[in-house]
């Protein structure tokens, strides 16, 4: 689990347009909003509806650990 001091460290190393737009998510989460418009939601609904280029759960579940580390 990340600490939270050491990820505000993180988030004040960005530029301030990064920070910016990760606030803005963050701030979203908080509101328990969606990070995704209706036309992105609408265009992963497509994909996954296609069966086509899809990565498996277990690869996706793995690479995020993975980068976690």
């Amino acid at each position: 689990m990340a600490n939270l001091n050491t990820t505000i460290a993180r988030l004040r190393a960005l530029s301030k347009r990064e920070q910016e737009a990760l606030a803005a998510q963050i701030d979203l989460l908080l509101d328990g909003g969606d990070l995704l418009a209706p036309g992105q939601w609408a265009a992963v609904e497509a994909r996954l509806d296609s069966s086509q280029g899809l990565t498996p759960h277990e690869e996706v579940v793995k690479a995020f650990r993975a980068r976690a580390g």
